[in-house]
C-alpha cells in the first residue's frame, strides 16, 4: 500500500486573504485523501472559538484521530503542533525544544499503527533565530540517534523548519543522519523563495515520492504551501512488535 502524508503550517487558520478559517483546510486536506496530516500553527487561544468545532472542522468527516501537541498555553487555548489522522496511535509524547526567552517549541512524536505495521512521525515547528534553531535541531538529532540505535521502526520528520539557509549547519548534521527528501519553495507561497517546510526519513526507501502542493486553495490558505510524501507501506520485516 502507500500513505500520503502532508505537512502543513497552517498560519493559525488565517488565510493571506486574512480570512480565519479551520473548515476549508480541512476540506481541503481530505479532497487530497490524505492518511496523515502533520499540522504547525495549530491556534486555539481565541477565547470566543468552540474549541471542538474547530477541530471537527479540521477533521471534516474524514480524519479519525485529532492528536494535539501544545507549545504555548493561555488561559483561553493553546497553540503549537497536532496530527489529524485516519489511523489509531499507540503513543505519543511532545518534546521540549524551547530556547529561553523565545517562542515555546516542541517535537511531537506519534507511533502510529497500520494494519499491524508501525510507523513513527515526528513533527516540528523550529524557531525563527539562527542560534535557536541551532540549539533545537542539535536536540532532533539526539532523539533520531535514538531512535536509530534503539528501535527499528521506520520514521519520517516533517514540519517547517524556519531553515532558509540551504547549507547551514544545521541541516549538514541531519543530512548525515538520514535521507532529506527534495522538495521545492514553500515560502512565501505568493513568491516562494525559501524551503523551510520539509521531510527527512527512515529508512531512505519509505518515502517514494514528494511534492509542494501548489493549488488554488493553497494559494489563499496560509502563507506557507504545504509538502506530501507519499510512502512504500509497509516495509518488508517490520512488523508491530
Amino acid at each position: 500500500m502507500s500513505l500520503k502524508i502532508i505537512s502543513y503550517n497552517i498560519h493559525s487558520g488565517v488565510g493571506v486573504d486574512d480570512i480565519f478559517d479551520y473548515r476549508r483546510i480541512g476540506q481541503f486536506l481530505a479532497q487530497q485523501q490524505a492518511d496523515i496530516v502533520c499540522l504547525q500553527e495549530m491556534d486555539l487561544r481565541n477565547p470566543d472559538l468552540d474549541k471542538e468545532a474547530q477541530i471537527d472542522y479540521l477533521k471534516a468527516g474524514y480524519f479519525s484521530d485529532f492528536i494535539a501537541s501544545p507549545a504555548v498555553f493561555t488561559e483561553s487555548g493553546w497553540y503549537g503542533n497536532a496530527i489529524l489522522s485516519r489511523f489509531s496511535h499507540l503513543s505519543q509524547r511532545s518534546l521540549d525544544i524551547s530556547v529561553d526567552t523565545r517562542q515555546p517549541r516542541n517535537i511531537q512524536d506519534v507511533l502510529f499503527n497500520i494494519d499491524g505495521h508501525q510507523l513513527r512521525i515526528l513533527n516540528t515547528h523550529k524557531g525563527l533565530k539562527s542560534y535557536e534553531r541551532l540549539a533545537q535541531f542539535t536536540q532532533l538529532e539526539a532523539v533520531v540517534d535514538n531512535l536509530i540505535n534503539v528501535d527499528d521502526v521506520p520514521f519520517l520528520v516533517a514540519g517547517d523548519f524556519n531553515e532558509w539557509q540551504l547549507f547551514s549547519r544545521s541541516l549538514r548534521r541531519i543530512n548525515r543522519q538520514l535521507r532529506s527528501v527534495s522538495l521545492g519553495a514553500t515560502f512565501p507561497n505568493r513568491f516562494p523563495l525559501f524551503k523551510l517546510d520539509r521531510f527527512w526519513c527512515q529508512p531512505s526507501h519509505l518515502v517514494q515520492q514528494a511534492k509542494v502542493l501548489k493549488t488554488p486553495e493553497t494559494k489563499v490558505y496560509s502563507d506557507h504551501f504545504p509538502i506530501q510524501a507519499e510512502l512504500k507501506f509497509p516495509l518488508e520485516n517490520v512488523r508491530l512488535k
